[in-house]
Order: structure tokens, then C-alpha cells, then sequence
């Protein structure tokens, strides 16, 4: 496996891995933004070859501008790099030379993604069970089956089931918006979060940039 040193950290401090052979990460064509879930195939210093979903005949240029973006166990990293190669065979394989500079990321923390989470909420002292319609770094929509108990300017408390084996997330909430989507029957409230601890909120991350990458079409996928 191969490690980098983060940018300005001095010698003696922990090398930053980049993705291993089989690891799936998201390579994204810049300046464009489009993004295709891909598969590392080798990985040596300096050069990444990769196996991506990217289907159709306007496929980039060698010499276009990428980002590959991976999930580690404090949060989102990203490295910048080349496209050197393009093979189109079963799938479409690249050949990436890297910039040489590995980056904890903040700009997928507010992608939204469809989940359902139990949640467990408090509001003045008061207990209620809820759902989650979808989930971010930045926040959260709940569903309720009856009117929510709370004014679209009143904070609250919540725990989040994250199917990741530990404790639940804890957060405080501002309410957004508070809509009756299903007359008398089904209410959606979006929130953001005013508090919670950085390890929950990379903890999110994670679980959304999974989510991304599952929901996307798979490598070898028609």
C-alpha cells in the first residue's frame, strides 16, 4: 500500500494511505463534476490504474483533470491527478498519474441521500420516535405520522441509528421547514444541525459517501 505525507506535515508523522487494489472510490472528471464509482485495479507511487463506470463514446481526453475521492476512518479524502491512459475494453480502464498531495475533504459533508434511520427525538422534556426520509453532514429530513411535535423555529434534540456498530449519533436540530405532504397522515420536516460532535458528523459522511457509491451503477454493470 502506498502512503503519502499530508501537505505542510512535517517528517515523522503518520503517511495518509491511498486506496488499495479492489478498494471502490469515486473518480470525478474536472471541471465538468461528472463522477463515475470506479474500482482500483493497481496502485504504484505516483500512478493509480482504475476500472470505471463510465459507459458511451465521449470518453475524456488523456490529459484531463481528475479527483479521486475515498473514504477512510476520519472522514473523506481526495487527491487530484492526470488522466495518462484510456483502454476501452469489458469496462473502461485508466491510467491516472497523481499530484502527490492527499487532502482530508469537507465538500461531500451536505450531499443528501435517501435512508431510513431510527431516530429517537426529545422536545421540551418530552420523548418521540421518528424515521429519517434522508440524511447529510449538514442535516436531516424526518417523516411523521402525525403532526410534528414542535414549531418550525423550535430546536431539538435527536439519536440517529447509524447501521455502523456504534453508539447512536446525537445531534441538536433548527427545523427548516415543516410541510403535511399526506393530508392528516404524513408530515416531513427538514432540519439542520446547530450541534454535533465532529466524529458524528464524519461519521454521516461516511455513511452518505457509501451510500453514493452503492446507489451509483456498479463497475462491470450494464
Amino acid at each position: 500500500m502506498v502512503g503519502v505525507r499530508p501537505p505542510g506535515e512535517p517528517p515523522g508523522c503518520e503517511l495518509m494511505h491511498r486506496p488499495k487494489v479492489g478498494e471502490r472510490i469515486m473518480l470525478e472528471l474536472l471541471p465538468s463534476g461528472e463522477s463515475y464509482p470506479s474500482e482500483v485495479q493497481a496502485v504504484d507511487d505516483g500512478v493509480m490504474r482504475v476500472a470505471s463506470a463510465m459507459r458511451g463514446q465521449d470518453l475524456p481526453a488523456p490529459g484531463s483533470a481528475v479527483r479521486i475521492t475515498f473514504v477512510r476512518k476520519d472522514g473523506i479524502y481526495e487527491e487530484h491527478g492526470t488522466i495518462a491512459e484510456i483502454v476501452r475494453e469489458s469496462e473502461v480502464h485508466l491510467t491516472i498519474a497523481l499530484a502527490g498531495e492527499i487532502a482530508r475533504t469537507q465538500r461531500r459533508d451536505f450531499i443528501r441521500k435517501d435512508a431510513s434511520l431510527n431516530t429517537d427525538l426529545s422536545v421540551h422534556g418530552q420523548d418521540y420516535r421518528g424515521v429519517t426520509k434522508d440524511v447529510s453532514g449538514g442535516g436531516v429530513s424526518l417523516l411523521f405520522n402525525e403532526a410534528p411535535p414542535f414549531a418550525q423555529d423550535e430546536e431539538f434534540d435527536i439519536l440517529m441509528n447509524v447501521p455502523d456498530g456504534r453508539l447512536p449519533i446525537r445531534a441538536r436540530c433548527q427545523p427548516k421547514y415543516v410541510r403535511e405532504i399526506l393530508r392528516g397522515s404524513r408530515w416531513l420536516v427538514g432540519s439542520q444541525f446547530t450541534a454535533i460532535a465532529d466524529e458524528d458528523r464524519q461519521r454521516l459522511v461516511r455513511f452518505v459517501f457509501r451510500l453514493d457509491l452503492a446507489q451509483r451503477r456498479p463497475v462491470g454493470k450494464r
